[in-house]
């Protein structure tokens, strides 16, 4: 028999990912990171977002825990955090993009 206690950490897991992935400007910076790290400027200039609103996704994404940044000089990278999220990303990319 399942166990519903032990699942519900994973559950809101899941669903913290899925309320992220529901964003559509959210998904493509994800979907952007798929294919490595990049810096701030250069998901701006992919995703085409001003600076304000490029500042409220990443920070959602970092709160979520979906991304990680590192520091090189001024500069900031992010990257995937985690392969759950590439896996999820890489299905729906085979399900709705290929």
């Amino acid at each position: 028999m399942l166990d519903i206690t032990e699942l519900e950490p994973k559950i809101a897991n899941a669903a913290k990912l899925m309320e992220m992935l529901s964003q559509p400007v959210r998904l493509r910076l994800l979907c952007i990171l798929l294919e490595g790290e990049q810096s701030v400027l250069s998901l701006a200039a992919s995703a085409k977002l001003s600076q304000p609103a490029m500042s409220h996704h990443l920070k959602k994404l970092r709160d979520a825990e979906l991304v990680e940044t590192r520091r090189e000089g001024q500069t900031i990278y992010y990257s995937l955090k985690g392969t759950e999220v590439a896996q999820v990303l890489e299905l729906l990319h085979r399900l709705y993009c290929a």
